[in-house]
């Protein structure tokens, strides 16, 4: 869960440097747009990105709280580790 919970904390997670990068990416490509330089598609498909993906991280703000309780484990019950799962199906015949 800590990889989760880094991946989607608001200042410092992937999710938002990723934003940031599609809202730079967004104004690099209006500036280019407007010189003629690419197509008007391109800006307003990176513009749509860059505001879904603020819209995701929106989202999963509320559940940071969830996440980073998950991954810490009460210290009274012990922790086992899951038992393996098979990686291959065998059939009898």
């Amino acid at each position: 869960m800590a990889a989760l919970t880094h991946a989607f904390d608001p200042e410092d997670g992937v999710l938002g440097k990723f934003t940031a990068l599609a809202v730079t990416a967004s104004r690099f490509a209006q500036d280019q747009a407007t010189r003629g330089l690419l197509p008007a598609e391109v800006w307003l498909a990176l513009g749509r990105a860059a505001n879904e993906l603020h819209d995701i991280g929106l989202d999963l703000e509320e559940h940071l709280d969830a996440l980073a309780a998950a991954r810490v484990p009460s210290a009274t019950t012990a922790v086992k580790p899951p038992p393996p799962a098979p990686l291959v199906v065998r059939r009898h015949r």
